[in-house]
């Protein structure tokens, strides 16, 4: 059995496990989606283009409930061809300004990352700057495994986060007593926290701060961000704003970026733009030469109803230190259940 295989059969027995365990609780709800691209790449090493179809998520989602103050949930997913398990949880609703999420879940982070649904998405992909901070930040999918508490002040006009969680979420601790010692190689915490004020239908301001270190190693890590959205129909306008820092044994590396979009939605037709900046160097090079990355995204949405919706996108690229050919055209297929 290959080893993408038995990621999937180990995804499929906890899945099935887990619901029997639950099933007395009875409360059990599905929730899922597909995505399936084409794409149209400019390649810039021989001046030809490559294009091709991708499965790019196939996503389960079973959630429920124990009872009237614990909710629960996981995703599992068929990414790229490759099994594996995005989000996991257990929220204890203690009440409307005071909850306990435990798991690996997003992060209170960027508002555009995984706390904005991937299904919600304007654009077939996030912004560059979003994609670069979660890495950057050394997320999965934009989570992390911790524990978060969170809730909603002032009659809903103030929400806010705090998450204490692993500085790299692809890495956990698991001593066990046949163990005469434990090590870790990432040891270490990362603090996370969010605020956002929804002051006016549509209108929603925040910021949120993260920093973190792995010990053993000296690897700190950064982030800090602002966002200000008005969505309400057909309007749909987002402005965020994202910087942060890494070290590595002394050497430190800041970056930072933003985008703004602009949408207006006739009927099920949703016309949008997006212009993106990413600096990963602090106005220096990076590895390949470049000091800054543009984006212009032009994207045409179609909601043919609530489950189906059909995206396209082309993506003008140009950047600052070496020019490259690197445009792309995506459509994508969004099918939600």
């Amino acid at each position: 059995m290959s080893g993408s295989n038995r990621r999937l059969a180990t995804i499929l027995i906890f899945t099935f496990f887990a619901l029997v365990i639950s099933v007395s609780a009875a409360d059990i709800k599905f929730a899922g989606y597909i995505h399936s691209w084409f794409s149209y790449g400019d390649q810039d090493n021989d001046g030809s283009s490559a294009y091709g179809f991708t499965l790019r998520r196939v996503r389960l989602k079973p959630y429920g409930s124990l009872s009237k103050s614990i909710q629960w949930g996981f995703h599992v997913g068929w990414d790229k061809q490759t099994a594996k398990l995005i989000e996991v949880f257990i929220n204890f609703h203690l009440s409307k300004s005071f909850n306990i999420k435990i798991g690996q879940i997003p992060v209170p982070g960027a508002i555009s990352g995984t706390l904005t649904s991937t299904t919600k998405l304007d654009f077939v992909e996030r912004a560059a700057i979003t994609a670069q901070w979660g890495g950057h930040s050394a997320l999965s999918g934009h989570r992390g495994v911790g524990i978060q508490v969170h809730g909603n002040l002032f009659n809903d006009k103030l929400y806010y986060a705090v998450m204490m969680a692993n500085p790299n979420t692809s890495s956990l601790f698991s001593p066990g007593v046949k163990s005469s010692d434990y090590s870790h190689e990432n040891n270490g915490v990362a603090l996370w926290g969010r605020v956002e004020a929804k002051l006016i239908k549509g209108f929603r301001i925040g910021a949120f701060y993260n920093v973190g270190e792995t010990t053993d190693s000296h690897y700190e890590r950064n982030s800090y961000g602002a966002h200000l959205f008005y969505i309400k129909d057909p309007i749909n306008l987002k402005i965020e704003y994202i910087a942060g820092e890494y070290f590595i044994q002394g050497t430190e590396t800041k970056y930072n970026g933003m985008y703004t979009v602009l949408g207006y939605k006739v009927d099920k037709f949703e016309p949008i733009v997006r212009y993106g900046l990413y600096t990963p160097n602090d106005g220096f090079p990076d590895s390949i030469g470049i000091e800054t990355y543009k984006n212009i995204t032009l994207g045409l949405n179609y909601y043919h109803s609530n489950k189906i919706k059909f995206q396209a996108n082309y993506v003008s690229r140009s950047e600052k230190g070496i020019e490259l050919k690197n445009n792309l055209f995506y459509i994508n297929l969004q099918y939600t259940f």
